[in-house]
């Protein structure tokens, strides 16, 4: 009869403690609101294009965060904001209208919390996305080509499509899932001041 109500007990204090982190983190974060930038009267953190909150599933369904993450650690206990790769750290804010809210599972390849900040132009995107190592020849990312069509050039080459001077003949055009998905990696940039994450 004891050891049931000391099981009991303990079983308690289990699902005690784990409504109380729950209950932690939806006062802490569950009624976190944006706010508004004074000068330009836009919510801070920015929300996503439809394109983007697109991309973000194709993030997510490709297996980046299997190698990237996307939070940016503040300056003690972390490199990242040395290596160049973000102004500030990531804070609980900064992913209010990111739907999911990706955080990353490794470290394999950088942090993508900025880049958007880092690598703003579309084509390089594509280019990455397309064949990493033609950018970088370190890269461990692999490629993905199913994200791009190859068609016949014909009489002009499209605006979209990427440069690959080998292939004079033919034009490679992106998908619209790699178009949605440079639009989600451009998204990810924290270039705004936040009362508990300032630039620096």
């Amino acid at each position: 009869m004891k050891s049931s109500h000391a099981l009991i007990l303990v079983f308690l204090l289990l699902l005690l403690t784990w409504a109380g982190q729950v209950a932690l983190g939806f006062f802490q974060v569950g009624r976190m609101e944006p706010i508004l930038d004074e000068e330009t009267n836009y919510p801070k953190p920015p929300a996503a294009s439809g394109l983007a909150q697109t991309g973000a599933r194709v993030f997510a369904s490709e297996g980046c965060l299997e190698c990237h993450s996307l939070s940016a650690r503040g300056p003690t206990g972390s490199a990242d904001l040395t290596r160049g790769w973000g102004p500030r750290r990531s804070v609980p804010r900064d992913y209010l209208f990111r739907e999911p809210a990706l955080i990353g599972l490794s470290r394999v390849g950088s942090d993508l919390s900025n880049i958007g900040l880092r690598v703003p132009e579309t084509k390089d995107l594509m280019l990455h996305l397309y064949n990493p190592r033609q950018r970088n020849a370190k890269s461990n990312c692999p490629p993905h080509p199913w994200l791009f069509d190859t068609r016949l050039a014909g009489t002009g080459i499209e605006n979209e499509a990427l440069p690959l001077p080998s292939r004079d003949w033919q034009q490679l055009l992106p998908t619209y899932k790699a178009k949605a998905l440079v639009a989600y990696l451009q998204s990810l940039r924290t270039d705004y001041s936040l009362p508990e994450a300032p630039l620096k």
